[in-house]
């Protein structure tokens, strides 16, 4: 990555994590005297002189309706970054030379950033910026160049833009930059200064935002972070898995651990549900099932999910099931009762099924709110054109019935490796690639077909990790192995070699056993990829993170003075609204 332009980004964006009030308070500020209140730009403007970014022209006068120029707008998104400006000895292009210019820090400082593309001779400072240009550089300046270009080669929404298609579809779909109808973008028309305060008081408030709801699951292992539930707004306990009974032909919620089902209720449950309940965290039951799993009615293998939702009999008994243990859940003789529910159908495909999921969600909706319960829903990522994924989750439909969508964009990587790829090398696995991550963030907040509402949905994080060894260039194994991030600290505080690039989503680590024989590439999240996630989802308007799962989120401190990046929790809780 050039110029440490993700570790620049970074910093500016932990500073920008301090809750400031996105608009002006009316009695603080002297208003600039030729913008009117009734003004389009009337607000944004006056946030930019607020917050320190502009003083206008002159004598109280902000300039409306003239072009501005290159200059103005690096110096503009340089404050808005709050980047540490420089002054080198030597300027960075032939028309920046003179460090007696108020602009040539502010020029320097973006190039030093990544605003500013290399390559370029000259930066022509007093030139008007034209809307490309714009473009370019708020995506720059936001860190998702390499992502932008990854993006060309799938054209544009616009009719009028045929170059440079990758930052103009970010600028768009983050909101920051709209067309000017028609279809149109104009990408070569200059720009007007209460133009360019209106974009980057869209950034701001995209990047200044804190989360507003942090929410986890409870299972499989997590009492050892039992004392993180109070710090959550809500929490979700995985007790339960959906199954069917062949023998009885009958719909079952299996709250045991019969069956190998992992999803139980652990003796001492009352002990985080308490926790909850004391801490005023909403509580709600997890509903498990994949479509994977196998019933065999009458000898025939059928998936356990279309087979359930399909037969309205079999609906009505799962709705009944789930709806009576939201209310009242027995164990060990005692009664707790939550606050709603949450499904986590997964591997579902198919036209039929999705439309089956919709009258399933429909049903049990209807019935929780008959107890005043809430709704969640875990859906499965869109992925990018031309890639397999489970498409039998309606964003829209879903976004309509339930409370709270939960978006599990995670678990990319390859779970087998072809002999071809093993002989080739092939250790490129990110966990959760940038590119996907965008993708699955913009379908599911598409204004036709995903969630109208972006402030009920999640993003989920899970905390996974991929091994591959290699030896004499091929690897070894064909499936990914795992290792606990307790492992992972052991590895990076003895000194494996890190690498992050953003455009993959995730940093990995390299290191060479005792014998200099094998090499082991490991793929993880670490408090800088987890932050790009969160900030990522923010630009789509999307400010609430669900954790997968309390017990594995890596909360470790830096060791031997080494930054190792996986103070996680603590990184997640800076960005919180509730800390």
């Amino acid at each position: 990555m050039s110029r440490l332009r993700g570790i620049s980004v970074s910093i500016a964006l932990a500073l920008l994590m301090v809750v400031i009030p996105s608009f002006a308070n009316e009695n603080s500020v002297v208003r600039f005297d030729d913008v009117p209140e009734d003004h389009w730009a009337y607000a944004a403007v006056n946030e930019l002189r607020t917050l320190g970014i502009t003083d206008g022209i002159g004598n109280n006068r902000f300039g409306l309706g003239l072009e501005i120029k290159r200059s103005e707008f690096v110096t503009y998104l340089v404050r808005l970054m709050k980047w540490e400006t420089v002054t080198p000895e030597k300027g960075s292009f032939t028309d920046n030379v003179d460090p007696s210019k108020w602009y040539y820090p502010y020029v320097e400082t973006a190039y030093r950033n990544g605003v500013i593309p290399e390559g370029v001779d000259k930066f022509r400072p007093e030139d008007p910026i034209t809307r490309e240009e714009m473009a370019i550089m708020l995506v720059n300046a936001l860190g998702y160049g390499g992502l932008a270009q990854s993006l060309n080669s799938f054209g544009s929404d616009f009719d009028d833009v045929s170059e440079n298609e990758g930052y103009i579809t970010i600028a768009k779909d983050f909101g920051i930059i709209k067309g000017v109808g028609d279809n149109k973008f104009k990408p070569y028309d200059t720009a007007r200064r209460e133009e360019a305060a209106v974009m980057m008081m869209r950034m701001y408030e995209k990047i200044s935002t804190p989360v507003k709801e942090l929410h986890a699951f409870y299972a499989i292992r997590s009492y050892p972070q039992i004392n993180y539930i109070p710090y959550m707004n809500s929490v979700s306990f995985g007790w339960s898995r959906m199954e069917f009974d062949c023998d009885e032909g009958r719909v079952v919620l299996n709250t045991a651990s019969s069956g190998g089902n992992d999803f139980y209720i652990p003796e001492g449950f009352t002990e985080p549900f308490n926790l909850a309940r004391e801490s005023n965290v909403s509580a709600q039951l997890m509903v498990y099932a994949d479509n994977n799993s196998i019933v065999c009615p009458d000898g025939e293998e059928i998936p356990l999910l279309e087979y359930i939702l399909t037969r309205p009999e079999l609906r009505k008994q799962a709705v009944s099931l789930i709806a009576g243990h939201v209310n009242n859940t027995v164990k060990e003789g005692i009664s707790i009762s939550f606050d709603g529910a949450v499904i986590d159908f997964e591997s579902m495909k198919g036209e039929r099924l999705k439309n089956a999921f919709n009258d399933f969600l429909r049903e049990l909706k209807q019935e929780l709110d008959v107890s005043g319960k809430k709704l969640y829903v875990a859906v499965h990522p869109k992925r990018i054109p031309g890639r397999e994924y489970y498409d039998a989750y309606d964003y829209k439909t879903i976004g309509q019935i339930a409370d709270r969508v939960i978006l599990m964009a995670h678990d990319y990587y390859a779970k087998k490796l072809t002999e071809a790829e093993m002989k080739a090398g092939y250790v490129l696995t990110p966990l959760t690639p940038e590119d996907e991550l965008y993708y699955a963030l913009k379908a599911i907040t598409d204004r036709e077909n995903g969630v109208s509402d972006p402030d009920k949905i999640l993003l989920q994080i899970s905390f996974d990790s991929v091994q591959w060894n290699v030896r004499n260039g091929e690897v070894l194994n064909d499936e990914p192995l795992k290792l606990g991030y307790d492992r992972i600290y052991q590895k990076l505080s003895s000194g494996a070699d890190v690498y992050y690039y953003p455009i993959n989503g995730n940093p990995y680590m390299e290191y060479t056993d005792e014998t200099g024989q094998v090499r082991t590439v490991i793929w993880y999240e670490n408090s800088e990829s987890v932050s790009d996630k969160i900030r990522l989802a923010k630009m789509f308007g999307v400010n609430r993170i669900s954790l997968w799962r309390l017990g594995i989120i890596p909360d470790y401190e830096n060791t031997g003075g080494k930054n190792i990046k996986l103070d996680i929790w603590q990184s997640i809780l800076n960005g919180t609204a509730k800390r």
